[in-house]
């Protein structure tokens, strides 16, 4: 996750990636055997959930609305 994180982050993502991060996130949710693990994808989850068109301009226009720059190549 940390990794397609980045690759979104560096203005590298794809659109499928979105659906990667929430697979991911989901599959580590329901097959961890402790709290930690149940629970450390909520924050990328929520994100995607809240937050999809930012991700969405990241990967599609380079451009990170939160910071108001162009994403980093």
């Amino acid at each position: 996750m940390v990794e397609l994180l980045e690759k979104i982050t560096r203005g590298k993502g794809e659109i499928a990636d979105l659906a990667k991060l929430e697979s991911l996130g989901n599959l580590v949710k329901s097959s961890s055997l402790c709290g930690l693990g149940q629970t450390a994808p909520n924050p990328v989850l929520t994100t995607l959930r809240y937050f999809r068109s930012e991700y969405v301009e990241h990967i599609v226009n380079s451009y990170c609305p939160a910071l108001h720059l162009p994403v980093h190549s």
